[in-house]
């Protein structure tokens, strides 16, 4: 049975931006060299990829089951929180069973380029620590290659200038560094203006803008709309509001890839011999058990589809007004974003003893274009002193209660049971020993937090804090946010750790170089196939997973 929309918020439709840049593939040939299902970050680096190297001479062909949202960064457009925005285009492709233990936050958002346009350009790398997690081939190419090629791709710039250069140098001489590698937070350019250190080649614009997402990617390689392209030729493709039903198996070791046009319910099947499923964590498991290709897995594969789901805990900020840092002098204007990257370094026990990144904000306000109005700033805000937050990222292991029950015949909408982060026993009993090996009581763990904020507060002079400790009634006695789709991963797992003690277990779904156990040519390349959910926001890893399987595949 054809797909037939059940989902709620998903946008149907094809609005003359679209018309006008995109031209839907509708040439006769449907046979291609390469098809990728799904244009976010993994699928549209992929694309944009083959495109640079194979496309004079090979059929790519990007298919995705989202329309085309303008603006392509929507996550910055000014005064309407992230939040909202991310609700406002969050689509229900799961249900889940209301409980106090089992809950995952918001839903994914579907639309070409993917949850790359409903992102704030943030691109961190995970450290060597997190990298232990990472079979050793991939961890080696990431290091060697791969994490520069993505920074390359999304034009990291790496300064917001004099200032944030000076609040590093501060940082690098103070203990912390002891324990922390101390750096701007890297973040993705896509600011033609700007050279690649962020300083600026004319004075049209002075800072970076942190944007950065596939649609665009793949519009500059399709180029506008032209009535003389070659359909049967070579080349990358584009096909939006195309719902991928299944892969099924064909004679030559090809694939038939079913789609369901989400507007007219026009059903289409393209074929070739390599296909690479990129459409997300929730998305691409379930595509794989639709298809025919999930009853020629070995059982004890078949039982990891779609389990594993696991996302990084986040605390809440804590918030502070200061007047400077040491010598260097602040002011309401200067802004940084700061990276405190853990070193992983053991305690006296072989444990982890910092298994979190710290990211501080300098005048936060100044992060996301959306804050480009100051009037819209949402509480009473003290404009005569420097503002500075701080939040810990943790990493975190693969978690195999969690998971999405989806089955042949669910209507497209399984049940998923997702462990939230705010039942604190759970992260200290399990969560926090296979990452970092130690197990903490609430209050031992919350002095580790207390003490490490107040290590970063106490550089600063004249420190007004505005938020109570973690673990206090007025520091939010849960301090972890429930885990979300936005950084979900591990649903169709690479060669993991169960924990950082344990040998790799490569009973996974796909290989190291992500191709699904027992196909030929069926790849999958989105957050689903990470082997851990990295303290560092994973885009870098995905981009970097994405060139990787581009130079695999030819």
């Amino acid at each position: 049975m054809p797909f037939q929309n059940n989902y709620a918020n998903l946008v149907v439709e094809k609005p003359q931006a679209h018309t006008r840049l995109i031209r839907d593939y509708d040439g006769t040939n449907k046979d291609f060299d390469f098809i990728i299902i799904g244009s976010g970050m993994g699928g549209g680096i992929l694309a944009d990829d083959l495109a640079d190297r194979l496309g004079q001479r090979h059929r790519i062909l990007t298919l995705d089951a989202g329309s085309f949202v303008y603006p392509t960064h929507v996550y910055n457009i000014s005064r309407i929180p992230n939040a909202s925005v991310a609700r406002h285009f969050g689509v229900d492709n799961f249900k889940q069973p209301q409980s106090d233990f089992h809950f995952i936050g918001e839903m994914p958002q579907f639309a070409f380029g993917g949850r790359s346009i409903f992102w704030s350009g943030l691109i961190p790398e995970p450290q060597s620590w997190e990298l232990e997690f990472f079979p050793d081939t991939v961890r080696q190419a990431l290091k060697a290659k791969y994490f520069s090629l993505a920074a390359d791709r999304m034009n990291e710039s790496i300064s917001l200038g004099k200032k944030a250069q000076d609040v590093v140098n501060h940082f690098q001489n103070s203990s912390l560094n002891d324990d922390f590698v101390i750096e701007e937070a890297p973040r993705a350019l896509h600011q033609p203006y700007l050279n690649p250190d962020g300083t600026p080649r004319d004075q049209l614009f002075v800072e970076p803008t942190g944007v950065f997402n596939t649609a665009e990617l793949l519009i500059n390689q399709v180029g506008l709309t032209t009535p003389d392209v070659n359909l049967d030729g070579p080349g990358l493709f584009i096909k939006l509001n195309s719902f991928v039903e299944a892969i099924n198996s064909v004679p030559f070791d090809w694939y038939e890839v079913k789609t369901t046009d989400t507007i007219t319910g026009e059903q289409t099947s393209f074929y070739s011999p390599k296909v690479v499923i990129a459409a997300g964590s929730t998305e691409s498991p379930k595509l794989i058990n639709r298809s025919e290709v999930y009853q020629s897995m070995p059982d004890n594969i078949k039982q990891l589809v779609g389990f594993g789901l696991t996302d990084h805990p986040v605390t809440g900020e804590s918030q502070a007004y200061v007047s400077s840092l040491g010598s260097v002098a602040l002011s309401r204007r200067d802004h940084a974003k700061i990276i405190f990257y853990s070193r992983g370094n053991l305690d006296a026990n072989g444990h982890v003893s910092f298994p979190f990144n710290i990211e501080m904000n300098i005048n936060h306000e100044y992060w996301h274009l959306r804050n480009n109005d100051p009037s819209a700033e949402p509480v009473v805000d003290d404009t005569s002193k420097t503002r500075i937050d701080i939040k810990f990222s943790f990493a975190n292991c693969l978690d195999d209660e969690n998971g999405i029950l989806s089955h042949a015949n669910d209507g497209y909408t399984p049940d998923i049971r997702f462990k939230r982060f705010s039942v604190l026993d759970d992260l200290l009993q399990s969560r926090f020993p296979a990452l970092a090996g130690w197990r903490k009581g609430q209050q031992e763990f919350f002095d580790l937090l207390n003490q490490t904020r107040n290590r970063v507060f106490a550089e600063f002079n004249e420190v007004d804090v505005m938020t109570g400790d973690y673990g206090s009634d007025d520091g939010k006695q849960w301090p972890f946010g429930w885990g979300t789709v936005h950084h979900a991963c591990g649903t169709l797992r690479m060669p993991w750790k169960a924990n950082r003690n344990a040998d790799f277990n490569d009973q996974s779904v796909v290989d190291e170089d992500l191709k699904i156990r027992g196909t030929t040519g069926l790849y999958v390349c989105d957050m689903s196939v990470m082997p851990i959910s990295t303290a560092a926001n994973p885009v870098r890893a995905l981009a970097g997973l994405a060139l990787r399987l581009s130079n695999h595949l030819g």
